[in-house]
């Protein structure tokens, strides 16, 4: 009994990491994974586009996909070529914020204590520099559209972050390249079915976008953002 209570936290941590690549193997080999494709899901959203459940599914749909690390961007395109910017927006939001915290949630409960006993004192130091500042640097790093969004979910919940700080650093860090996103997506739908020049000034104002939050990165560091360096002996 003793030896299987100290197995439990590695137990857990390959418990996380079967679920992950569950859902991985699941979606690449079943009739599933003929959904997760831009045109899979606008096709199963504009079969429900008639139905009041339409928002809740897809919200339903990105959470959950989030949750179990699954590709977000393009459910990020879809919702804002289905259901316009403005709707798109705050579905995509919604999704990505509830799937985000899920993800962190389940790394915490199965692979934190797992991660802890493989790497011993050597994730004192992290777990310092999270819990002391971990609000700004996942702030920074999620301002970043290069960072892996699914990473930072599952990647913080293994250190001692706190929640709070983790719920609202990815609600503020995600807001600029869901807008850029969900924008870029609906002026593509509304220029492969409009004309003229509300159409063609979308499309510039959308690429425009694009090409701006692709240069976060560059504009941090030419405005001096580091990632702290210094450490307390806070904990959460």
């Amino acid at each position: 009994m003793a030896d299987l209570k100290r197995a439990g936290p590695i137990l857990k941590l390959l418990a996380l990491v079967a679920i992950l690549a569950g859902a991985w193997v699941i979606v690449r080999t079943t009739a599933l994974g003929e959904y997760v494709t831009r045109d899979g899901m606008m096709a199963a959203l504009e079969a429900l586009r008639s139905s009041a459940w339409a928002p809740v599914v897809f919200v339903a749909v990105y959470a959950v996909a989030t949750a179990l690390a699954l590709p977000g961007s393009l459910l990020t395109i879809v919702g804002g070529a289905v259901f316009g910017f403005w709707w798109g927006f705050l579905l995509n939001s919604l999704g990505a914020n509830i799937g985000a915290n899920a993800a962190f949630r389940l790394s915490r409960a199965l692979g934190r204590e797992g991660v802890e006993r493989i790497v011993g004192g050597r994730l004192k130091g992290l777990d310092n520099a999270t819990a002391e500042h971990g609000f700004l640097g996942l702030l920074i790093l999620r301002l970043i559209p290069l960072v892996p969004f699914n990473a930072l979910n599952f990647g913080s919940g293994l250190t001692a972050m706190r929640w709070r700080d983790y719920t609202l650093a990815t609600l503020i860090g995600i807001l600029p390249g869901t807008v850029v996103y969900t924008f870029f997506a609906d002026a593509l739908a509304q220029g492969s079915t409009g004309a003229g020049e509300a159409a063609r000034t979308r499309l510039w104002i959308a690429g425009a976008l694009f090409i701006a939050l692709t240069l976060i990165p560059l504009i941090a560091r030419r405005l001096g953002f580091r990632l702290p360096s210094r450490s307390s002996g806070e904990t959460a």
